[in-house]
């Protein structure tokens, strides 16, 4: 008999933990999202955990048997958020297999099994999500996983033309891990997908000339035509400039240097950003809240794990935080992103109605994904090249005509350093600026200044400014971020005696994702308002 794990969460986050397990090939399609209270939990004939909301449970996680009595209290997880009592709590099935010993599910396993799935998706603040564990009935997992449909495939064509027994045994359940992500037409495989010894066997070892059919399997059941390996982004990459004298230098263009391609053609690496080879280049695309995006894997990365926050940004972003005055007489408000990528948060500032987003970006290959991806989304876009030429209208004045249009994104192929000298001159065509979004990792505490300058200086607003900060760390860098900040309006107000006096405060921390074990992604989203009265 197969166990099968579901979780069960607030009605609220439903979207974001159903759309992070479909991108981890966790979600099992073939069974419903169904309601799934407490008290109807310790009806159930099987095992089951549960986390009940933390003003019934004093924020515990507990387990129910069979009787319904409780039988183990687990207090390890401390909770960040507090639900109502009435609060809908629903069950989302995965295709994660538990492990059970006699015919039942122990609240240990289970408990466990929900511990490996949320690490595998990378959600960090687990206190508002419980675990059941049932026996209902479904197909076969190899037949709902197709990524497993195909090696066992593969592995019955393997006995079937003689290939002997350990090599066979050694591609087993426990050596691979049944996680994956598709980005149209691409298929990533995680750096743990295969164990050490099991990757050095099949490249290295006897089964290398049959993996060519592999491929081909696992193309056929997902439907795509590339495969590839992921590796974590690095932080530096070698330097290909011998004369700096090191060897290595920080990651700036956040380039996937660790990409492994093993299927299909992806191109050449480390050609030249020309139009030319943005046509060659091997493309993929995703769509996470109805948004398109689109980039060249050996050139660029896209992060799936920022969704939360790319969530989090629609729905913050409602029309009553934009301004409905400006000094030319139109309405509406911008956005300024200083790391714009191909558009990871750039975009959910447009899809939340603002009406310019100012996007700065150094990678000229980003730039093209996010035009492309702005095109598919029905956002027009005006790039500005470094140094000021227009990519599809030059001038020698290049402020002139920028921002007057009708484009969505203006983008700027360049430093952020240029932004404020850029805007200044900008300001009288574009709606004020009430958003600034400061995204690199692992801290954007070098573009804090240019984000203070930038907003607009009469209605002030709000910069969310991204961090990687130890778990025990958090209360305390947010004190600092508040004061640093603090440092630099004051700097402002020094240097322009008109300006008006900004109140600078923390309003929220979000915790994004794990970076690394203990060290969390953190936004924190500094409000600068203006306070009554101008400076004398």
């Amino acid at each position: 008999m197969a166990f099968y794990l579901s979780l069960i969460v607030p009605d609220k986050e439903v979207k974001t933990i159903k759309t992070t397990l479909e991108a981890h090939g966790l979600f099992d399609k073939r069974a419903r999202i169904s309601p799934a209270a407490p008290a109807a939990s310790a009806e159930r004939s099987i095992s089951v955990v549960v986390i009940c909301p933390p003003c019934q449970t004093s924020n515990s996680v507990w387990a129910k048997k069979r009787n319904g009595e409780p039988t183990a209290l687990l207090s390890e997880y401390s909770s960040h958020r507090c639900y109502h009592e009435k609060t809908a709590w629903l069950s989302i099935p995965t295709v994660f297999e538990v492990d059970e010993s006699d015919g039942e599910i122990s609240p240990a396993e289970a408990t466990k099994a929900r511990e490996t799935v949320l690490e595998r998706i990378g959600i960090i603040d687990r206190s508002c999500i419980g675990a059941s564990v049932d026996n209902h009935k479904r197909v076969k997992v190899e037949e709902q996983c197709p990524l497993k449909s195909a090696i066992h495939e593969w592995l019955n064509r393997l006995k079937l033309d003689g290939i002997e027994e350990p090599a066979f045994s050694d591609v087993s359940r426990d050596k691979c891990r049944w996680t994956y992500t598709v980005y149209t037409p691409m298929l990533l495989l995680p750096p743990t997908f295969f164990t050490e010894d099991l990757t050095q066997q099949l490249i290295a070892g006897p089964l290398k000339h049959k993996l060519p059919e592999l491929w081909r399997l696992i193309c056929h059941k997902l439907k795509v035509t590339h495969i590839a390996i992921n590796k974590p982004i690095p932080l530096e990459v070698a330097n290909a400039s011998a004369l700096k004298g090191h060897v290595h230098e920080p990651n700036t263009l956040r380039s996937p240097a660790n990409l492994t391609p093993v299927h299909g053609d992806f191109g050449e690496a480390d050609l030249p950003a020309t139009e030319e080879n943005f046509q060659r280049a091997f493309w993929v695309s995703t769509v996470q809240n109805d948004v398109v995006q689109v980039w060249p894997p050996l050139y660029t990365m896209f992060s799936r794990g920022n969704i939360r926050e790319k969530t989090r940004l629609l729905k913050l972003l409602s029309p009553a935080s934009q301004t409905q005055s400006h000094s030319s007489g139109s309405s509406g408000s911008s956005a300024v992103d200083l790391y714009a990528g191909i558009g990871y948060f750039a975009f959910s500032y447009a899809k939340a109605g603002l009406n310019k987003v100012l996007c700065w970006e150094l990678n000229r290959w980003s730039v093209e994904g996010l035009r492309r991806g702005a095109k598919k989304n029905g956002w027009a876009t005006k790039i500005v090249l470094e140094h000021g030429q227009m990519s599809d209208t030059p001038s020698n004045d290049y402020h002139s005509d920028i921002g007057s249009g009708s484009e969505r994104l203006l983008i700027f192929n360049e430093s952020n350093r240029n932004a404020a000298e850029r805007i200044g001159r900008l300001r009288s065509r574009i709606p004020p600026i009430r958003h600034v979004n400061c995204g690199y990792l692992p801290s954007s505490t070098s573009s804090w200044d240019v984000a203070v300058r930038v907003l607009d200086p009469l209605q002030g607003g709000w910069i969310h400014s991204h961090e990687n900060v130890g778990l025990q760390d958090i209360d305390q860098r947010k004190r600092e971020v508040v004061e640093m900040f603090r440092d630099l309006v004051c700097q402002g107000h020094e240097a322009d005696s008109g300006a008006y006096r900004f109140l600078v405060e923390c309003e929220h921390v979000e915790r994004v994702k794990a970076y690394a074990p203990g060290v969390m992604h953190v936004v924190f989203d500094i409000s600068l308002l203006p306070d009554k009265l101008p400076l004398s």
